[in-house]
């Protein structure tokens, strides 16, 4: 018996020499897929570490690309959390997700939420036009949705593929809705496609209209203000015909490795302290009901932006694939 335990406390012994790491004393940590610009990533993995000690390795790659990896790897996860997504995408793969009641649940309206827990809305996101103020005169700038069917913005405004983005895809929807969703409608989105630039990834859309490489972009509430706030020579237009509300959210992949850690970082992500200073840095807007923006960032109130009327984004839910077909289908023979 004594052997037994001289050899175990010189196991011990020798693996703190060489630096082993016993399995109780691993340190924990959460894989999460974020479709999220790379900063609100940074703020969030430093801020979640230091509040809980769990490291956060961040993998960002837009929602579609993300969604094509979560499926490859469905029978063995690699990732824990979907996180920074729309609720329309959110719901349309909800068979990829693990219900968990957040903490934060009730602060949460109930149309930014599953009522079966498997996500949770974060923040809501409402759809804008940003020009290039040295590009565009103040009487040129667009601002409806129809401005920019307009021949003169050929090649001159970016728009992300709605295939990578979940925005661009609630953008073209809405449009389409706009216009009728019928075949004259979707003659109308195939001129609007026409006039497009189609970039791959939506963070190219800011970077490169601020560079002056076009005129006009689609782009995200908070990425245009985030922008106008840093100096850059760029305005925003909340088109005229109306808008939507988009929430963001985030839930935990069926079969996570790390349960424990990613039902923390869910309540993370709506965590009071965190949302404002979210709100501060990266101005998104919080899906939290008890919290008064306005008093932190200069930004409009929703009462104060337009609708679309009759617009539901969750009515294009069930054709999703067959719009994202058709949209590939017209920008092969047209570009």
């Amino acid at each position: 018996m004594e052997k037994k335990i001289f050899l175990l406390v010189g196991f011990i012994l020798v693996a703190a020499v060489v630096g082993f790491i016993l399995p109780a004393q691993a340190a924990e940590e959460v894989t999460v897929y974020s479709s999220n610009m790379q900063a609100l990533n940074d703020l969030a993995a430093a801020e979640f570490q230091k509040v809980t000690g769990i490291k956060v390795n961040m993998v960002r790659a837009p929602s579609g690309v993300a969604l094509k990896r979560m499926r490859a790897e469905k029978d063995n996860p690699q990732g824990d959390i979907f996180w920074g997504i729309s609720k329309v995408v959110l719901m349309a793969n909800q068979d990829l997700l693990e219900p968990y009641k957040s903490v934060h649940f009730d602060l949460i309206p109930p149309e930014y939420r599953d009522p079966q827990y498997h996500w949770i809305g974060t923040n809501l996101q409402i759809l804008v036009l940003m020009y290039n103020k040295d590009l565009v005169k103040d009487a040129e700038v667009p601002k409806k949705w129809n401005d920019l069917l307009n021949p003169k913005w050929k090649n001159k405004v970016a728009f992300p593929n709605p295939a990578n983005s979940s925005f661009a895809f609630t953008t073209f929807t809405l449009m389409l809705h706009m216009y009728g969703n019928n075949e004259a409608a979707w003659k109308k989105m195939e001129t609007f496609l026409g006039n497009m630039q189609v970039v791959e990834q939506s963070s190219m859309v800011p970077t490169s209209l601020e560079k002056g490489e076009f005129h006009v972009g689609v782009t995200q509430e908070y990425v245009a203000t985030r922008y106008v706030a840093g100096g850059a020579k760029v305005g925003l237009v909340y088109p005229a015909e109306g808008n939507s509300i988009q929430a963001e959210g985030a839930g935990i992949l069926k079969g996570a490795k790390h349960r424990k850690a990613a039902e923390k970082f869910v309540d993370f992500c709506n965590d009071k302290n965190f949302r404002e200073w979210v709100i501060k840095d990266q101005f998104r807007r919080p899906a939290r009901k008890d919290l008064d923006f306005s008093k932190i960032v200069p930004m409009a109130p929703l009462s104060q932006i337009k609708l679309m009327p009759g617009y539901v984004d969750t009515n294009y839910l069930g054709d999703r694939d067959k719009i994202l077909a058709r949209i590939k289908d017209i920008l092969l023979r047209i570009k």
